[in-house]
């Protein structure tokens, strides 16, 4: 029989050298057994996480801490990144108060990414609302639609950037609300699910309020396309969008899709700067078409190739 060793019983001289040899997700997983063990973990041993991600599956949460590391080599210094996976099963806590007792022992106040990539089979909606700050949101597919709505409802006005695989909500109000929020990027790959609930327009584009949209399956027909941009030409909503993007499957006559616009085209060197910071910093292009609001806003249309895929590009100046 194996007698259990009194770890906490140590005096903390002695307990310095033993945290020091533990690997990180050792010192996370010992910070989890008590509030006692956290205090001691956070006295004996600083762990600094650059970034913690959140993955929630069917039947399994777990958060991922990434710490760099830095090497000293004969030459130069060598930067190396290690991730740490934390599972929730049986820690014995909730998820909020897992997620919170990580966040505080590897002293990162803020989750970097929250991935949803399944129907939960714990309620995740009461440890959403205990978070307050997320750079990233992915939905992929498969997550039920009532999870994803309720999910966005509660996290949309703290995560920055959104990535969805469609659209989940009932009514085209409802989903103008969202595309209303201030979000510094959102991406929705599929526009139209087999069986929509809703027609999606191209002037739901029109009120969206993210400094870059992007739709990955958009619409597909040119003649919406191109009343979007005569109604942008008329509008003078205030939008903060900056750069919409999207991919279009059908074969994209550029004289029918720029027809009645006035559009002047260019061949130089250009670069679009968003008015904030976001991780896409600057948009590099050498051609395109420009075009000019009635009340004196300019925007930029581009194309770019990738067959059987166009994709086009509007870029409203300040």
């Amino acid at each position: 029989m194996t007698t259990p060793f009194p770890l906490l019983r140590l005096p903390r001289l002695a307990l310095i050298p033993v945290f020091m040899h533990m690997e990180p997700n050792e010192v996370i997983m010992f910070t989890l057994l008590s509030k006692r063990a956290k205090n001691l973990s956070k006295c004996l041993r600083k762990l600094s996480a650059s970034s913690i991600d959140l993955v929630v599956e069917n039947d399994s949460h777990y958060l991922a801490a990434l710490f760099i590391y830095r090497q000293e080599l004969p030459f130069n210094t060598s930067i190396f990144p290690v991730a740490e996976t934390i599972s929730h099963k049986n820690v014995g806590l909730s998820v909020s108060e897992w997620i919170e007792r990580v966040q505080n022992v590897t002293n990162c106040k803020s989750l970097k990414r929250v991935d949803l990539r399944g129907p939960p089979r714990l309620y995740m909606c009461d440890a959403h609302s205990s978070l307050n700050n997320i750079s990233e949101l992915y939905i992929h597919p498969g997550c039920p639609e009532s999870f994803v709505e309720k999910a966005l409802r509660i996290l949309s006005p703290v995560t920055n950037e959104i990535n969805m695989w469609s659209i989940p909500f009932e009514n085209r109000e409802e989903f103008r609300t969202f595309l209303k929020t201030n979000l510094d990027y959102l991406s929705i790959y599929n526009c139209a699910s087999e069986i929509p609930k809703f027609e999606f327009s191209m002037d739901d584009v029109l009120i969206a309020n993210p400094l870059k949209l992007d739709l990955i399956e958009g619409p597909s027909r040119v003649e919406d396309i191109n009343q979007f941009f005569l109604n942008w030409l008329q509008n003078t909503c205030d939008s903060r969008m900056e750069h919409f993007s999207m991919n279009v499957r059908e074969n994209v006559d550029e004289d029918n899709l720029l027809n009645e616009l006035d559009a002047v085209p260019f061949l130089e060197e250009r670069t679009f700067h968003y008015s904030k910071e976001i991780d896409f910093p600057f948009e590099a292009f050498s051609s395109g078409y420009d075009i000019k609001r009635i009340d004196g806003k300019k925007a930029t249309i581009t194309f770019g190739n990738s067959y059987p895929i166009r994709r086009i590009d509007f870029y409203i100046w300040p």
